[in-house]
């Protein structure tokens, strides 16, 4: 039984180590991916800068406008 399961191994064994795998290029996939996620950035950090400006300009106003 141990010589079966040896032969079977090492078979699959050879199986796997012979067989060749296609080497996928994902360069241009990370290249876009990249891109969208700049413009996207680009895009929506003016409109955070302007809501983070007008949060803090309130607490402001209401800080000091209370004395």
């Amino acid at each position: 039984m141990r010589k079966t399961l040896a032969t079977i191994g090492g078979s699959a064994l050879a199986l796997v180590s012979g067989a060749s795998f296609a080497s996928i290029d994902y360069t241009s996939a990370v290249t876009s991916a990249t891109t969208e996620v700049i413009s996207a950035i680009s895009a929506a950090l003016p409109v955070g800068i302007l809501v983070l400006s007008a949060v803090i300009g309130w607490r402001l106003f209401k800080r000091f406008a209370k004395g």
